[in-house]
């Protein structure tokens, strides 16, 4: 039986991140009944029916975007259509100018898309009227979707649009007061109950939520709707966009939305991790984390939800892998949550250091460094002194170490004795990750790599992932990935940094948009000393 999960999306930044992890599951379905898939996709997918009894398998999922943020999608989407609708019918219902519709089959997902295209072309392959910015921005994180919805899954905030200047949904508070409107908390929190009904043995819910504008408060609003409501486990990741302008006055507008956001969720969630390519996290996302044999561009969303992405399909293979059906999203959170500390860093490690015919014994024992990079601002993870729960996907057994007749100098290392991928990675972090707890996951299947996921790995990555040495120039198709969690006093840096710019503002009364939607003085000054609070919690004090 499936320990089923609701995941929520909110914001137009977290649903690139959603779309690239809902594209990355229906690509690694697996069909073949002879090969049996490791992933029980029944924890974050429903099986449903639709109006001509065909059997649906669509992803659990609640998503809220502004007006216009869904580019040409239908809101109601098209998977329970059975009856051809009039154009007057329509027309009410529509969400883009009648004017410049275009059809498409239902059967396959568009993944023709212009904006795909260019966002995979090299500079010196673009028009000079064109740019990659350009076209991020006219795209939607909906034009690069694989999966149906059903049709409760998609709400349109009508009150405020995509990308207005005029009257932007940029204020922590404007969240709020829109989850307080009986039109839509009654909407949405119906639209939860109905998924969290249909469940069998609910474990909690996923919520990825964009940070810095008004939907940090209503993912705030929204988490404290579902702890009081459900009592479930809540794993939220706050989401901040990579932004490489120049700085403006907006900037503390952010900062402000930022620390708030976490002073709500970190009260409700079991557990939150900020997301971001950003090294830096504040005034704004800047200095992107580099990975070897991937090269980005961290301003694009279409390439940076990617990356964040990949992590989170990874590191969720904990409580999604049928080999240990008892374990849930529950454990995860007790494990990480100790103390009273409540966040969390996110690591990637993409593609996983596995050069061509090297077996993992001899690896892990030439490599040099973390085998991590830190997704989570202002934050680096150390190797040392971590509570945490680390995913590995795509090493296969036959990969792990050579047949006794062939082992030559690998007989003499201590990890020959090795009968597993499990059981070798979990004596390499035990000698590396000094005075850490570790809970390791695996996966023996690499995880696919198909369209529209971006063209971001360097020609010395082979078909099935591994490193030459040399260019190959070849169409990755699989690779193989660890992602993980982890809690340590590295994270008091994380909340130094965004106290000490959050400490620029003597008075919330200068950003008079927050006063007059409703945050008082008080309230600013306790998000300030929680901050505060929060980094005292994670810094380690020594007598």
């Amino acid at each position: 039986m499936a320990r089923e999960i609701l995941t929520i999306q909110l914001g137009h930044y977290a649903n690139f991140i959603g779309m690239h992890w809902w594209n990355l599951q229906t690509s690694n379905f697996t069909y073949d009944p002879k090969d049996l898939a490791e992933v029980n996709h029944d924890v974050l997918y429903r099986e449903g029916e639709n109006l001509q009894r065909q059997v649906t398998f669509t992803p659990r999922v609640l998503i809220a975007d502004l007006k216009g943020g869904i580019g040409s999608m239908y809101e109601q989407g098209i998977l329970y259509d059975t009856e051809p609708t009039s154009i007057e019918s329509a027309s009410n219902n529509r969400l883009w100018d009648g004017g410049k519709l275009e059809i498409a089959s239902t059967e396959i997902p568009n993944l023709e898309t212009p904006s795909t295209e260019a966002l995979n072309e090299p500079d010196e392959a673009k028009h000079s009227t064109s740019s990659d910015d350009e076209n991020d921005m006219k795209s939607s994180w909906a034009d690069y979707l694989l999966p149906l919805f059903h049709p409760r899954s998609l709400a349109v905030i009508k009150e405020y649009s995509h990308n207005c200047k005029n009257r932007p949904f940029d204020i922590f508070t404007y969240g709020c007061n829109l989850w307080k409107t009986e039109q839509f908390s009654d909407d949405f929190s119906d639209r939860i109950r109905s998924y969290v009904e249909e469940c069998d043995l609910m474990q909690g819910f996923h919520v990825l939520a964009d940070s810095t504008d008004g939907f940090a408060g209503l993912g705030a609003s929204c988490i404290q709707h579902l702890r009081d409501e459900y009592g479930k486990s809540i794993l939220t990741f706050p989401c901040v966009d990579f932004n490489n302008a120049d700085p403006s006055a907006s900037d503390l507008i952010k900062v402000v939305n930022t620390a708030l956001c976490w002073r709500h969720i970190g009260e409700h969630s079991s557990l939150y991790s900020p997301l971001s390519c950003g090294q830096i996290g504040w005034p704004f996302a800047a200095d992107p984390r580099k990975f070897d044999s991937v090269t980005y561009k961290p301003e694009l969303k279409y390439h940076s939800s990617a990356i964040l992405a990949t992590a989170l399909d990874t590191l969720t293979l904990r409580y999604r892998t049928k080999k240990y059906p008892n374990v849930s999203l529950s454990d995860l959170c007790a494990d990480l949550n100790k103390l009273g500390r409540r966040a969390a860093a996110t690591s990637l490690s993409l593609p996983f250091p596995m050069k061509m015919k090297t077996d993992l014994i001899d690896m892990l024992d030439e490599f040099e460094g973390p085998l991590w990079t830190s997704l989570t601002p202002s934050c680096d993870i150390p190797m040392d002194d971590n509570m945490q729960s680390i995913a590995l996907r795509g090493v296969p057994q036959d990969r792990m170490k050579r047949p006794i007749q062939q082992a030559s100098r690998q007989i003499s290392k201590p990890a020959y004795r090795c009968s597993s991928v499990h059981e070798m990675m979990t004596f390499y972090l035990a000698c590396t990750c000094h005075a850490s707890a570790t809970y390791f996951t695996d996966v023996e299947a690499p995880l696919k790599i198909a369209d529209p996921y971006p063209k971001i790995f360097d020609n010395n990555v082979t078909e099935d992932g591994s490193i030459a040495g040399w260019p190959v120039g070849a169409d990755v198709k699989s690779v193989a990935v660890m992602a993980g969690m982890h809690s340590s006093g590295s994270i008091a840096a994380m909340y130094e940094t965004l106290l000490k710019q959050i400490k620029r503002i003597r008075s919330i009364k200068k950003l008079h948009a927050f006063t007059d939607s409703g945050l008082d003085e008080d309230e600013f000054a306790e998000c300030v000393h929680n901050l505060q609070d929060c980094k005292e919690a994670y810094e380690d004090h020594y007598i």
